[in-house]
């Protein structure tokens, strides 16, 4: 159990005690949320928070987990998105142009061999997929999984809130299915989530932004293949 409770100990702590600094950061660059007609709060908010609860989850896998081949595929990718998310925050990129890096960091992890190969068919056999199709299929799965998380990003802790629930649960199913690797993820994403709630909740003191939403639906898309 130790080894679960390690890495979510030091996420949660890192992705804590750095938010202040990434605040202070979101306001000196100007990645803020202004408030307009469609939105419920009256004043400015930073929007970069997504960046404290990256460095935190990196800092526990790194620290815990060993480098193998699908790993590295996997950090680099989230790597790039949130890359993407953090140019989005402050510059706000058209629509077509940030598809086209999350594409591109999708195409990282597939590059490192995590790929949908096969498919539970509940009337028959497992449907294998041939490569031709794998690969659009998990481009598919990791951006829809993506933006569906980003998509829920409209309430204060809404998006944080119910990452935290999936990882939680991807946690226990991958401890009841001895994939230890994942399970250590897991508990590092869930810290990371947990610690950056403080300061998402109502009233929000800070957004975690397209850099936050978009690392936590591409993290849950890929570990959900693995």
């Amino acid at each position: 159990m130790l080894q679960y409770v390690v890495p979510f100990v030091i996420a949660l702590v890192v992705s804590y005690a750095l938010t202040p600094s990434v605040k202070k950061l979101a306001i000196k660059i100007g990645a803020v949320d202004r408030p307009n007609a469609r939105k419920v709060h009256t004043h400015v908010i930073p929007r970069l928070g997504g960046l404290a609860i990256y460095i935190g989850f990196m800092a526990a896998v790194l620290f815990c987990v060993p480098l193998q081949h699908e790993l590295v595929g996997m950090l680099l990718g989230c790597t790039a998105i949130v890359a993407v998310g953090i140019w989005d925050d402050i510059c706000n990129i058209p629509a077509k142009v940030k598809l086209v890096g999350q594409i591109l960091a999708a195409c990282i992890p597939i590059a490192f061999g995590i790929q949908i190969e096969w498919l539970t068919n509940p009337f028959g056999d497992i449907i294998v997929l041939p490569e031709l199709i794998a690969i659009p299929v998990t481009i598919f799965w990791i951006i829809g999984f993506t933006n569906t998380v980003n998509l829920i990003d409209g309430l204060d802790g809404l998006a944080n809130g119910v990452s935290a629930i999936s990882a939680t649960t991807m946690l226990v199913i991958a401890m009841m299915a001895s994939e230890a690797q994942v399970a250590v993820v897991m508990a590092a994403l869930v810290g990371a989530s947990v610690g950056f709630m403080p300061y998402n909740i109502n009233p929000a003191k800070m957004f975690m932004g397209d850099t936050g939403a978009t690392f936590l639906g591409f993290i849950l898309a890929t570990m959900s293949i693995q």
